[in-house]
C-alpha cells in the first residue's frame, strides 16, 4: 500500500534531518526534525513520531542540551508504553526508536541533577525488560554501557568497568544492533579503566580505534583524547599535549559537549609541561563552552580545571572568586549521587588556597595578633 503524500513528505524531512545531523549540522537536523514532528502529529502517526523525535533529541544532545533531549526521549517512552500507540509502532525502525530512547534517557538524565543517580537503574531494568518483551536482546550492549557509566558516577569503578567488559563482548558478538559504535563501547571501557587506576590497559582499546580506518571523527577524536590522558598518566608529556591537541582539532565540528572534555584534557597537558599560558587560553574556552550547555556537570569541571590553573599562576583572587562557584555545582552533583565525592574535592582546592594565602602574606614581625 502506497503511503499517503503527507507521510511521505514527513519521511524525507526525517531524512533530512538525519543528513544534516551526520553533516554535524546540528541546529538545522533540530529544525527539519521539528517539521517532522509537527507533521507526524497532524497524521495521527505515532511511527514517524517517535523517528523524528528520535534525531530531534540526538541533535539537541549533541548540541549540549540534555534537558530537551530527555524531554524528547521522555515522550518516546511515553508513546511506547500507551496502550493507544504502543500497537501502532509495528516498524523496525521505530522500535529502535523506542531502545534508543531507554538508554539515552539515561545518558541525559546523568548530567542532570534533579534525579538522583542511583534511580537510573530502575530505568535501565525497564529497557532491559521492554528488550525481552519484544524479542530484541540482543540490542542490549548500549544498556549495559550506560549502566557501566551509572555505576562510574557513583564512584563505583569495578562494578563499572565489569559491565563496560559486558558492553564490549555483547557488542562485538552483535555488530549490527542499534546503538553506540564499535569506537564508543572502546572508548568508554578505556576511561572507566583509567578510573579504576588501570590506565596502561586502556591504551589499547583507544589505539584500537585509531587503527579502525571506519572510525568516525568523534571516535578519533575520544581516542586521541584518552590516550592524552594515559600519557599525562605515563609522564610523557610531549605526546600528553599532542594528543590532546589532535582532540581539540577533531572536535570543533563536534558540538559543546565534545569540545569541553579535549579542552580539559588539553589544559592538563599544558598545566603538566608548565605552559601556564596555553592552560589559560584552553580553560577559558572550556568555561565558555561548558555554559553553553548550563547545568551542573560539565560547568563543575570546568571551573574545577580554571581553580587548578588560577592556584598554579598565583591568581588567588580568581580562585577564590572560581571556588565559591565550583562550591555550589559541587553540591548540587553531590545531593544528587548521594555522596561527597565532589565536596570533598573542592575542600582540598580550598586547603591548597588557604596554604598559598599564608605563604603570601607577610609576617608579623612586632605587631600584635
Amino acid at each position: 500500500m502506497a503511503k499517503e503524500p503527507g507521510s511521505q513528505a514527513a519521511g524525507l524531512l526525517v531524512d533530512e534531518a538525519w543528513n544534516a545531523h551526520r553533516a554535524g549540522r546540528y541546529p538545522q537536523a533540530v529544525a527539519a526534525a521539528n517539521r517532522a514532528v509537527q507533521a507526524a502529529e497532524r497524521l495521527d502517526d505515532p511511527v514517524l513520531l517517535v523517528r523524528a523525535l528520535r534525531v530531534e533529541a540526538d541533535a539537541l544532545r549533541q548540541m549540549g542540551d540534555p534537558a530537551a533531549a530527555l524531554a524528547r526521549y521522555t515522550r518516546i517512552l511515553g508513546l511506547a508504553e500507551d496502550r493507544g500507540t504502543s500497537g501502532r509502532l509495528d516498524d523496525q525502525r521505530a522500535a529502535q526508536a523506542v531502545a534508543l530512547a531507554h538508554w539515552n534517557w539515561v545518558g541525559c538524565a546523568r548530567y542532570l541533577t534533579g534525579i538522583p543517580v542511583r534511580e537510573l537503574f530502575a530505568v535501565l531494568n525497564a529497557g532491559e525488560r521492554w528488550l525481552a518483551a519484544t524479542g530484541h536482546r540482543d540490542w542490549r550492549a548500549a544498556l549495559l554501557l550506560q549502566r557501566a557509566m551509572v555505576h562510574k558516577h557513583l564512584g563505583e569503578h569495578e562494578a563499572a568497568v565489569a559491565a563496560a567488559e559486558e558492553a564490549l563482548a555483547v557488542a562485538l558478538q552483535h555488530p549490527d544492533a542499534p546503538g553506540y559504535t564499535l569506537g564508543t563501547f572502546r572508548y568508554q571501557l578505556g576511561t572507566l579503566l583509567r578510573a579504576a587506576g588501570r590506565a596502561a590497559e586502556a591504551v589499547p582499546h583507544y589505539q584500537a580505534i585509531l587503527a579502525d580506518a571506519a572510525a568516525s571523527s568523534w571516535a578519533r577524536r575520544v581516542a586521541h583524547q584518552g590516550l592524552a590522558w594515559c600519557s599525562l598518566n605515563a609522564g610523557d608529556l610531549v605526546a600528553a599535549r599532542r594528543e590532546a591537541a589532535a582532540s581539540v582539532q577533531l572536535a570543533e565540528p563536534l558540538g559543546d559537549d565534545a569540545l569541553c572534555t579535549s579542552l580539559e584534557a588539553l589544559a592538563e597537558a599544558c598545566r603538566a609541561a608548565g605552559d601556564l599560558y596555553a592552560a589559560g587560553q584552553a580553560v577559558a574556552r572550556y568555561l565558555e563552552t561548558a555554559a553553553r550547555i548550563g547545568g551542573h556537570l560539565r560547568p563543575y569541571y570546568a571551573v574545577r580545571t580554571a581553580v587548578d590553573v588560577a592556584l598554579d599562576r598565583g591568581d588567588l583572587g580568581t580562585a577564590r572568586e572560581l571556588l565559591t562557584e565550583l562550591d555550589r555545582h559541587a553540591a548540587a552533583l553531590d545531593a544528587a549521587t548521594g555522596n561527597s565525592a565532589k565536596t570533598d574535592q573542592v575542600a582540598r582546592r580550598h586547603e591548597r588556597l588557604a596554604e598559598l594565602t599564608a605563604a603570601s602574606s607577610p609576617p608579623n614581625v612586632g605587631g600584635r595578633d
